[in-house]
């Protein structure tokens, strides 16, 4: 009997532990879930330009993966924590506005985000132009074959909106122009790849497009203004942040066509002070105007020759419009360099001042210093006009209307970078 109750009693606990077992497998532990998370990198790129070819973002070190313009990438099965993400591969035109590496913390079964913020402006060309190509008037700039053109103004496509004028700084890292974007003309100021727009006036009508001109230390600019309302045009000198804007003419006759001496001490320009007009220079803070001309003739368009030693001008004092140059003092009298059938107009020297360029009758002359060897250099049926030299003294360029039509746009005021 007592055998009968111990099999019974081992019985009992025998299936009382396989109870225990069986809740143990079926209940008794928890689901641990997902592990691991996934990270989305952006790019966000403003500016004129983008670069190129992308970027490559690289997490924790490892391997990088592309991430494309204003693109995305996604790294999945991270692990909870934090993880670094490295962006690469910036290019020299492209400015990193956020951190980097930038830090994210991934949560388990999570889509955690961080966004790379870029600026990037357009590859640097050599010379800088207007063109209405859009509709409105924007800045824009081309290589001297005039491959690679790049836009660095962006106005809404308005045709009362106009960027022109644009005036390269001494060490080519900025351009100052002329801008309707406020409603009237006034200075603008951006970087060469046209990257920090920057307002330098603001003057409520008083101001017209005219040529900016750069001191040669590139800390102040010089330009004609006319206020269409009350008095005819000034010469104004600005400094290059937007500070001091002086009217250093300040004549109830009209003055214009400032330009620096090399040294930038001084300021030649034309006025009808006299009654006539005539070429005058004053220092750079308007003291002490001197008359070097005295002619009864209209002398304009004076142009300083690169050692500053001279002066050459536009005058009619034969009959017709031609070219003159004198001493930057106006001592010795002034000689005639060149007289075409047509009017000579606008000199400019070449960087070395062994040559002077000009226009007559639409055409573009290069001729020596001194007058000798002119040639025709474009012998066109079109006009053309507005000359710049390149740096290095081989090159001119300039701007063209076509007779004969074609073309659905303008572009013109070219202006070479300095270097």
């Amino acid at each position: 009997m007592r055998s009968i109750h111990r099999a019974i009693a081992s019985c009992t606990a025998l299936c009382a532990a396989s109870s225990l077992l069986l809740a143990l497998a079926c209940g008794g532990s928890e689901s641990t879930g997902p592990s691991t998370g996934i990270v989305l990198i952006r790019a966000s790129n403003t500016g004129p330009g983008l670069d190129p070819d992308g970027y490559v973002v690289a997490v924790d070190g490892g391997t990088g993966q592309s991430l494309p313009v204003n693109g995305s990438v996604t790294f999945n099965q991270l692990s909870v924590g934090s993880h670094q993400f490295l962006l690469s591969g910036v290019a020299t035109n492209c400015t990193l506005l956020s951190p980097n590496p930038v830090t994210v913390a991934v949560t388990a079964g999570d889509t955690a985000q961080a966004t790379f913020q870029l600026s990037c402006g357009a590859p640097l060309r050599p010379i800088a132009f207007s063109s209405n190509r859009d509709y409105s008037t924007s800045i824009y700039a081309m290589n001297a074959d005039g491959s690679g053109v790049v836009q660095l103004t962006n106005n809404p496509p308005d045709y009362r909106l106009r960027d022109g004028a644009a005036a390269w700084s001494p060490d080519g890292t900025r351009i100052a122009f002329w801008t309707t974007r406020d409603g009237d003309w006034e200075v603008w100021m951006m970087n060469a790849d046209g990257r920090s727009l920057t307002r330098l006036t603001n003057s409520s009508g008083l101001f017209d497009s005219t040529p900016i001109v750069w001191s040669s230390d590139g800390r102040k600019m010089a330009f004609q203004s006319f206020n269409f309302t009350a008095s005819p045009s000034e010469i104004y000198v600005l400094n290059a942040d937007g500070s001091s804007l002086v009217n250093v003419t300040n004549n109830a006759a009209a003055d214009g066509g400032p330009v620096w001496s090399p040294d930038g001490t001084k300021i030649a320009f034309w006025t009808n002070r006299d009654g006539n007009d005539e070429i005058y220079v004053m220092n750079a803070d308007g003291s002490n105007p001197v008359n070097l001309t005295t002619n009864p003739a209209a002398d304009r368009a004076p142009a300083w020759s690169p050692d500053g030693q001279k002066i050459a001008f536009e005058t009619d004092r034969d009959g017709k419009v031609a070219i003159y140059v004198m001493n930057a003092d106006g001592s010795g009298g002034a000689a005639q360099l060149i007289n075409t059938a047509a009017d000579d107009q606008a000199p400019v020297w070449s960087p070395d001042g062994t040559k002077i360029g000009l226009q007559a009758g639409g055409d573009i002359y290069v001729m020596n210093a001194d007058g000798s060897n002119p040639v025709n250099v474009t012998n066109t049926p079109d006009w053309n006009d507005d000359i710049v030299w390149s740096p290095d003294g081989r090159t001119i360029a300039f701007q063209t209307l076509r007779i004969a039509g074609g073309g659905t746009s303008n572009s013109g005021g070219p202006a070479w970078r300095p270097r």
